[in-house]
């Protein structure tokens, strides 16, 4: 670790600014895609299966890009990664069938997780021990600003034509440079945590339900939700707008309601919070065009935030009743259950929006708002409050690599990490 804190301050910028570069990329894409498969008579259904097949080889990315990033190399399989997704995004100009779209959208989903595996793990190994709570703050509004920069660029581009896929497959190439042409040291991977997903829910059942939520809710309205402004008349330099104010809503309100979640109890706090995004869901059902846009900012940016609250509030929460050894491969986990759920939320969501209309997606998180909360309130009723052991952290849904980055992870091995 000597040689890694050896390097000058500003090293960790060429990492940091491939992943900007790539989620400004990401962020054009996927407010595009589902009105680029909707211009061309696709129904909703179609957009469903298109980001579901992505979640699910994000899925699997997360898990198995590991082992082959190890045997490249992490420059050699960045490269080979960021080439393939632009290649890959260039491929839907020719209008794929639905199998062949999924196909290439599952394989993205793959080489996306490996790419973040690799940036995560480089910046956990350039920062030392003092300095990682402020390098993941860092990253995390990095991460979000620029996504979101990529949904306003979306603004005036045809979604219909191939610029949308040629601009996105230009950040992702763009995103190689700082990656590869500045050398900044090449780390080691940690061993992959296994795959404990019935543990998750034994330490922590409504920390685990928590990270479902946030999947199942929260990441299914900012891959589909240009859907349903779509549906409700908006032009697409609005639903530009609005899907970038989720994703900023879901940025800037984790800090707050994070600092007071280490004051108060986290399951009163994620039950309250339960019951005000039922409210939030209701008051999308009296929107329309002629809703003054203001409003309609803040009303999306509220969504975001309280929907996207959930995941790092039930990872704190689940850390609050686990031992400090079994940390990282526990938030680990509750990272796959969140995939799971972004993977199945997806198709569910738009299935409900061709068949009975945009509000049905908010009939549908209402539903599970309303399932959480009571859920939470028969857990607090049943168990009395847990000690809280660590502060309150805002954590990406990323890559199982981000855990890494706490000083508790230093302690522990494979073995501990593999453990049955």
């Amino acid at each position: 670790m000597s040689q890694v804190q050896s390097l000058p301050v500003w090293s960790i910028a060429s990492p940091l600014a491939g992943g900007a570069l790539h989620a400004a990329g990401s962020g054009l894409f996927h407010t595009l895609l589902p009105l680029r498969l909707v211009s061309a008579g696709e129904g909703a259904s179609i957009v469903g299966l298109a980001v579901m097949a992505e979640s699910a080889g994000f899925l699997v990315g997360c898990v198995g890009s590991t082992r082959l990033i190890r045997s490249v190399g992490e420059v050699r399989a960045y490269a080979a990664f960021s080439a393939l997704a632009a290649v890959l995004l260039l491929s839907i100009a020719f209008n794929p069938g639905i199998a062949a779209l999924m196909a290439v959208m599952a394989v993205m989903g793959f080489v996306n997780a490996g790419q973040t595996v690799i940036i995560e793990s480089w910046l956990n190994a350039m920062v030392p021990n003092s300095g990682r709570g402020r390098a993941l703050t860092l990253y995390v509004l990095v991460i979000g600003l620029f996504y979101g920069l990529g949904q306003l660029l979306a603004r005036d581009i045809d979604p219909a034509g191939n610029d949308m896929l040629m601009f996105s497959a230009a950040f992702y190439v763009l995103a190689l440079v700082p990656v590869t042409a500045i050398w900044v040291g090449e780390p080691q991977l940690h061993a992959p945590v296994g795959i404990h997903i019935l543990r998750a829910f034994r330490t922590s059942p409504l920390g685990a339900f928590a990270c479902l939520l946030t999947g199942l809710v929260s990441s299914t309205f900012a891959n589909i939700g240009s859907l349903y402004v779509l549906d409700l008349g908006f032009t697409q330099d609005r639903i530009a707008l609005l899907m970038s104010a989720v994703v900023l809503g879901a940025l800037f309100l984790q800090f707050p309601l994070g600092a007071l979640s280490d004051k108060l109890d986290r399951t009163n706090m994620m039950l309250t919070l339960a019951v005000v995004l039922v409210v939030v869901c209701g008051l999308f059902f009296t929107i329309s065009v002629a809703t003054p846009f203001w409003m309609l900012l803040v009303l999306f940016s509220a969504f975001g935030g309280i929907s996207e609250i959930f995941y790092p509030l039930g990872v704190a929460h689940a850390n609050d009743r686990a031992e400090p050894a079994d940390f990282v491969p526990l938030s680990s986990n509750l990272l796959l259950i969140w995939a799971f759920g972004g993977t199945v939320g997806p198709l569910i969501g738009a299935t409900g929006i061709e068949r009975y209309g945009a509000n049905a997606f908010f009939w549908y998180a209402g539903a599970l708002s309303i399932a959480f909360a009571v859920f939470a309130l028969w857990r607090r009723l049943r168990r009395a409050s847990v000690k809280r052991r660590k502060d309150f952290v805002t954590y990406p849904q990323t890559s199982p690599e981000v855990y890494q980055w706490l000083p508790a992870a230093d302690n522990q091995t494979p073995e501990k990490n593999e453990k049955p």
